[in-house]
């Protein structure tokens, strides 16, 4: 038992611009790459906070016991009473005032990572708008060419009929209408194959933009094409932008990794208060001042110097390494701006070449179209056969389908230049 199930989905008609509103806000990989972008920049408020002052506030409570003293020789062993409670709260700040650099780069460092978060983010964002373009065109291009098919198929209709009417009159064979008949059923299996194109191409444009699996969207296009002559720069590709990007990284890594050589300098203060000091409370014993059994408070402010003197023989690998890792990302940026260059000219051969395509396949349909006329009249006036006749009809349904062709590939050879130059 076989068992057909037919989905109803919900349809509504959308611009371009409609549907890229509607996938920087649904579509799961743009989302992404803003949640990215968010987090990004607070990288950065987390690396500022490097030059906040840093404080460290303690408390102790401890029990004191098994005391006890010998000699220097570990001899003469005796056990000290000591009290049993101890206290420890201590306050501290210190200040970094330099750092060869280090923080002011680390910062830096962390502002080229959110600046590449961003552009990553208009790549994704440029991509899926590549995509909702490239799928609508081909979904206009669909409806374009099953409205030509439905067009052949009624005109094929009417010939039919006139051909039935022929065949009563005894004018034309039974084997002319049969042939006919297989080129409408040809037509209505090519038909049959394009409603089931578009409605795959209408669930990936659903997909794309991120809408739910039961609803699916009829774009609507401008239609008039765009400019010949149309000017077009590279110069804010995500490719290029993200590869100069990452060798202003390096660069500010390499200014890290220098930096780390340089002594740290910071300013610091403090507050202890502890209880008791046993070795003070023991040699007051010893000196017959009696257990010195007390708290004791004292402060603290000064300057100190921090320097790693293992960087004296770590860092300079550290550094060679940095700055082969910056030779490496400035040959990607210029390998990068080359292949954005090369495949910029490319598309706009493309987009030219198009033009030309478009004209040529405009010219050969009107041919194509003025044939079928004179075949058909030919053929109705007993001057052509059956096969000249399915041969034009042929022609002529080729044709208008290269057209159609020809005008959708230069706007999608407009959308490939928008598309490398991220201006979608």
């Amino acid at each position: 038992m076989l068992c057909l199930c037919v989905t109803s989905f919900a349809q509504r008609t959308m611009t371009l611009s409609e549907m890229y509103a509607a996938a920087d806000s649904l579509n799961a990989t743009v989302r992404a790459a803003d949640f990215g972008v968010e987090e990004a920049k607070a990288g950065v408020e987390v690396a500022k906070n490097a030059y906040l002052p840093t404080v460290q506030v303690s408390a102790d409570v401890s029990w004191i016991g098994l005391g006890y003293s010998m000699d220097r020789n570990f001899t003469n062993a005796v056990d000290e009473e000591l009290p049993s409670f101890g206290n420890n709260i201590a306050l501290q700040v210190s200040q970094v005032v330099f750092a060869g650099g280090t923080i002011t780069n680390g910062i830096k460092a962390a502002q080229i990572g959110s600046q590449l978060s961003e552009v990553q983010a208009q790549s994704h964002r440029n991509e899926i708008r590549y995509l909702i373009a490239g799928t609508s065109l081909e979904i206009v291009k669909l409806q374009n060419q099953l409205q030509a098919l439905q067009s052949n198929i009624e005109l094929t209709e009417k010939v039919l009929e006139q051909m039935r009417t022929r065949f009563k009159e005894g004018t034309i064979l039974r084997s002319d209408i049969s042939r006919y008949e297989l080129l409408l059923k040809n037509l209505e299996f090519n038909k049959s194959k394009m409603e089931s194109a578009a409605g795959i191409m209408s669930a990936r444009l659903t997909m794309a933009i991120g809408l739910p699996e039961d609803e699916r969207v009829t774009p609507q296009l401008d239609t008039s094409l765009p400019q010949r002559e149309a000017s077009f720069d590279a110069a804010q590709s995500p490719a290029i932008r993200s590869a100069n990007l990452a060798a202003d990284l390096s660069e500010t890594q390499l200014k890290i990794a220098k930096g780390e050589r340089l002594p740290s300098l910071a300013l610091y203060a403090g507050d202890t208060f502890n209880g008791p000091d046993v070795t003070t409370f023991i040699s007051g014993k010893m000196a017959g001042y009696g257990r010195l059994d007390k708290n004791f408070n004292f402060a603290t402010i000064g300057i100190g110097i921090r320097y790693n003197l293992d960087n004296l023989y770590k860092s300079g690998k550290k550094i060679r390494q940095s700055q082969a890792a910056l030779e490496k990302s400035r040959a990607e940026a210029d390998a990068a701006e080359n292949g954005i260059n090369l495949a910029l000219t490319a598309a706009r051969s493309e987009y030219i070449d198009a033009f030309t395509q478009s004209d040529i396949r405009r010219q050969a349909l009107e041919l194509a179209l003025t044939t079928y006329r004179q075949v058909s009249d030919r053929y109705n006036s007993g001057m052509a056969t059956i096969t000249d006749l399915l041969d034009a009809a042929t022609a002529k349904l080729e044709s208008e389908m290269a057209a159609i062709n020809a005008e959708i590939d230069i706007v999608a050879a407009y959308y490939k230049l928008q598309y490398i130059c991220a201006t979608l």
